[in-house]
């Protein structure tokens, strides 16, 4: 679990930098929303019985999880 929240959060620092609209998510929503999203993808993937524990889907469930959310994220949040 610990090591999801990791690469998420790394994933979603590195979807703040490359997202096509600058950076509109600031660092610590980048952190937050790329380790949630790891998460969820994850687990997600868990219950729907798309892969076990030690699968290498699981690990891509959760650095795709980890980018779509902050992506999304970028582009729902409303500008100042």
């Amino acid at each position: 679990m610990l090591g999801l929240a990791v690469v998420g959060a790394v994933v979603g620092l590195a979807g703040r930098q490359m997202h096509p609209s600058g950076r509109v998510v600031s660092l610590p929503a980048a952190l937050l929303l790329g380790a949630a999203g790891a998460l969820a993808a994850f687990y997600t993937g868990r219950a729907a019985h798309l892969f076990t524990d030690g699968q290498l889907l699981g690990w891509g469930a959760a650095i795709i999880g980890a980018a779509v959310l902050v992506g999304v994220w970028g582009v729902a949040r409303p500008r100042r």
